[in-house]
C-alpha cells in the first residue's frame, strides 16, 4: 500500500502566515535560506502525524508571533484513498479531526499517518538522559501498536498513585496500584524488547558505512513477568518509603547504542555517532514499514549536516528505495528525481 502527503496548509504556524504546499509522492527537497521556515514545515508534518513537535512540548510556541491561534490541515493518500487531518490550537483548546470525525485527543489518530523524522537533535539519543531514549521507544510503539499507549497510561497512573502513597507513608491500598503496575509493565517490557530485538538485524545490515558495526542493548531494572515484578515492588516498599518514589519499572528503562562493540557515548567519533543515529532511524523506518505494511513518511532536517559526503551518497541510494521522503537543505536541488520546493519568504 502507498502512503504519502499530498497537500499541507499552514495558517499562523511559526513563521508561516498562510501557506499551502503540494508534494510529490517520492523525494521532496525543501530548500531556502536560513529562517525561511524549512524546519517549521517538517515540524507541522510531524505534529499532524504524531501529535507532537520534535522541537517543543508547548503548543503555544507554535502560534505565529502576534497571533491567537494556529491551524494545520493535511491531505494524505493511503491505499488510494484521500484522507484529511486537521489541527488547531488557540492557546487553551486543541481541536483535532480526521475526515469528518472530531477527537479530543491525538491518541486515536496515532498510526493513521505514520512517520519517522531524523533531526539534528537525534544525537541526544546517544548523549542525553534515559528519558530521551524512552521517548523514542514510546513514540515509535505508539504508532505501531494500538495497545501500547493504553498500557503506558495505565502504568503511569498507577505509578503516580503509588508514589503519592509512599510519600504519605500510607501502605493500606498500595497493593492495588502495584498489581495494576505489574500487569501493564509486563506488556510494556514485551513490546519494547521485541521492538529493539527486531531492530538489531537492520542495524547490522545498514549500508551507510562498512566500517561501523552498530548495535543496541536494552537495559531494564525490573523482572519482566507481572507476578515477579509485583513481588519486587513489595520487597522495595521499605526502602522506597524513605525516598517517596518508585525506583524500578518501565519509567526507568533505557537502551545503549554501541559502535564496533564499544559504547557510542564514550568511544564513538562525531561522525560515527551521526552514522549510528541515522542507521537507527532507517532501521526504525524499516520496522514500521513491515509492521504496518505501508511505507511511513521519512524526513531528514538539515540534510547536508547529518553525514559526510561519502555517507550522504550512500544515503541517497537508500532513499531512492523508500516511499515519500522530505529533505530540508539551504541548497537548491536540480535533481530530476525529486520534487523541489524553494522557500523564499
Amino acid at each position: 500500500m502507498q502512503l504519502y502527503l499530498k497537500k499541507l496548509y499552514l495558517h499562523h504556524f511559526r513563521n508561516h502566515e498562510n501557506r499551502e504546499f503540494e508534494f510529490g509522492s517520492h523525494i521532496n527537497v525543501i530548500s531556502g535560506d536560513n529562517a525561511k521556515g524549512k524546519t517549521n514545515l517538517l515540524e507541522a508534518i510531524s505534529l499532524l502525524s504524531t501529535g507532537r513537535s520534535f522541537r517543543t512540548q508547548h503548543l503555544s510556541e507554535l502560534i505565529q508571533e502576534g497571533k491567537k491561534f494556529f491551524y494545520l490541515e493535511a491531505i494524505f493518500v493511503h491505499a488510494n484513498t484521500e484522507q484529511t487531518i486537521k489541527m488547531s490550537f488557540d492557546g487553551k483548546e486543541k481541536k483535532l479531526a480526521l475526515n469528518a470525525t472530531e477527537f479530543s485527543s491525538f491518541i486515536p489518530l496515532l498510526g493513521t499517518f505514520p512517520s519517522i523524522f531524523s533531526v539534528p537533535s537525534d544525537m541526544d539519543l546517544i548523549t542525553d538522559s534515559p528519558a530521551t531514549r524512552r521517548r523514542f521507544l514510546n513514540l515509535h510503539l505508539a504508532q505501531s501498536d494500538p495497545m501500547y499507549v493504553h498500557y503506558w497510561a495505565r502504568f503511569w497512573r498507577a505509578c503516580k498513585q503509588r508514589n503519592c502513597l509512599l510519600k504519605a507513608k500510607n501502605l493500606e491500598t498500595i497493593f492495588c496500584f502495584e498489581a495494576e503496575m505489574a500487569q501493564a509493565a509486563q506488556y510494556l517490557f514485551q513490546a519494547r524488547t521485541t521492538f529493539l530485538d527486531q531492530l538489531k538485524e537492520p542495524l547490522l545490515q545498514q549500508n551507510l558505512s562498512a566500517n561501523e558495526q552498530i548495535a543496541i542493548d536494552f537495559k531494564s531494572s525490573y523482572p519482566p513477568r507481572a507476578l515477579e515484578y509485583e513481588q519486587h515492588l513489595k520487597k522495595m516498599r521499605a526502602k522506597e518509603l524513605e525516598i517517596g518514589i518508585t525506583m524500578h519499572g518501565p519509567h526507568r528503562d533505557d537502551f545503549a547504542i554501541s559502535v564496533n562493540q564499544k559504547s557510542a557515548i564514550n568511544f564513538a567519533s562525531e561522525g560515527q555517532k551521526k552514522t549510528a543515529v541515522m542507521a537507527l532511524r532507517l532501521s526504525q523506518w524499516q520496522h514500521l514499514f513491515q509492521k504496518m505494511q505501508c511505507p511511513p513518511v521519512f524526513a531528514i532536517d538539515d540534510y547536508e549536516m547529518m553525514l559526510d559526503e561519502k555517507r550522504q551518497n550512500q544515503l541517497k541510494e537508500i532513499l531512492k528505495t523508500m516511499g515519500q521522503v522530505f529533505l530540508t537543505t539551504p541548497f537548491f536541488s536540480n535533481s530530476k528525481d525529486a520534487t523541489n520546493l524553494v522557500l523564499k519568504t
